[in-house]
């Protein structure tokens, strides 16, 4: 009992390492089963050519994983294998070694350190909590995990040759736990540093669509400044014409492009740039265009953020727009702003498959290891806000739904 007591530690430490490394659902069921197979993780004894503790308590931690935990079915399986193979490494390691030369007492130490350097290792220098490398990615750490996991279970599970030298086999075989156990670690720092590489990525990208906006912004100024000028130039025309002649010249400047382009669809100057920019572009792909806004003043939100969030829902649209016929291309914007939160959907054809456990698409593009980044980006802003993203797909019509609460402070 003395011995479960000081085995505490491990426990806690093993449980937030979990924590640090997935999203965990709000449910207190799912903390307490996180708790329970960090209790059998730490605890469970393991001596070679144990098939009693080995394989029920490796299941049952793969399981708790993917129940508790609301990440991809990919990540949650890499991820949970390699810990699973770091602690029982470990733990095998130690149980072997000290089986010989140590005392339960030195063992339980032992863990409970090894899981706090774990810990502090993950919480500094690991994978954050919302690392999400792509399935492709997730599949091959799984791969380069099965040569590691495959020496630790075959030592674990295989009965010992006899020999003559049983020294000489238990330094073997706890070398090569040791060198597995190195590998772990290894693979969860490539995690962490493929992470950090993406959100690199994503930070440029959204420093490119911050560049956009703006350059969007001095378009629409010039754009207006030229119809000022050129609308002048026009009145003074009209103004000196013989009166037969002025209706026709009227007809034609109002059916001139610079005049029929609609500038302000809503309240907010950014919305305005985005739409006025993307707009050409569906009218030259024969996109359909349905907006239905309720804007009727600046939004309370970073204009950046907005210009992120819409002009990457308006390319992923035209983007899989171009995949259909054109009498089928369509794009339908809703947007309402009403007691504190904006609400955004964007319906478009698509051919694309929703990913199972991942709230984003798949893409049908040839760069799909580039493609993503867009929504991903728009992900990280909802969650800033502390709103909520939702993609669904019906028959061949794809939604994109977002809803962003105002800051608290714009609130008082």
């Amino acid at each position: 009992m003395l011995v479960l007591f000081f085995e505490i530690p491990a426990v806690i430490f093993h449980y937030l390492m979990i924590r640090r490394l997935f999203s965990v659902k709000r449910s207190f069921f799912a903390h307490l089963v996180l708790i329970f197979i960090s209790f059998l993780m730490v605890s469970m004894i393991i001596f070679i050519g144990d098939w009693d503790n080995l394989p029920p308590t490796f299941l049952v931690y793969l399981a708790g994983i993917q129940y508790a935990c609301t990440d991809s079915r990919a990540k949650k399986f890499a991820v949970s294998l390699m810990l699973a193979s770091t602690v029982f490494a470990w733990n095998a390691f130690l149980d072997n070694i000290l089986k010989t030369y140590g005392t339960i007492g030195s063992m339980v130490l032992l863990r409970s350190l090894f899981s706090v350097l774990l810990y502090l290792l993950v919480r500094f220098k690991g994978p954050e909590r919302e690392t999400e490398l792509g399935n492709s990615l997730w599949h091959l750490m799984l791969f380069l995990t099965l040569a590691p996991s495959g020496i630790v279970f075959s030592i674990v599970l295989i009965p010992p040759i006899e020999s003559r030298e049983p020294r000489w086999l238990l330094c073997l075989y706890s070398t090569l736990l040791f060198l597995s156990l190195l590998s772990f670690i290894g693979l969860l720092w490539a995690i962490a540093v493929l992470s950090r590489q993406q959100k690199l990525e994503r930070q440029s990208l959204h420093a490119e669509m911050n560049r956009n906006y703006h350059d969007s912004m001095k378009q629409q100024h010039f754009e207006i400044r030229r119809l000022k000028h050129d609308l002048s130039n026009h009145l003074h025309t009209i103004l000196y014409l013989p009166p037969e002649e002025k209706e026709d010249y009227i007809t034609h400047l109002l059916e001139s492009p610079g005049l029929t382009q609609k500038m302000d669809y809503c309240g907010d100057q950014t919305v305005n740039a985005v739409l006025s920019v993307k707009e050409p572009m569906m009218r030259e792909e024969n996109i359909s265009l349905r907006l239905k806004l309720d804007i009727p003043e600046q939004l309370p939100f970073q204009s950046a953020d907005i210009c992120v969030l819409f002009a990457n829902a308006l390319d992923n649209a035209i983007e899989s727009c171009r995949t259909f016929p054109k009498e089928k291309r369509f794009i339908e914007i809703t947007a309402c702003h009403q007691k504190g939160i904006l609400a955004l959907s964007v319906k478009n054809p698509a051919l694309l498959l929703l990913n199972t456990g991942s709230p984003l698409p798949s893409t049908t593009k040839s760069d799909s290891a580039n493609h993503g980044y867009g929504l991903r980006s728009m992900e990280e802003i909802v969650k800033q806000y502390q709103g909520s993203l939702e993609v669904t797909s019906v028959g061949h019509v794809f939604e994109l739904f977002l809803y962003l609460p105002e800051p608290l402070k714009n609130l008082r």
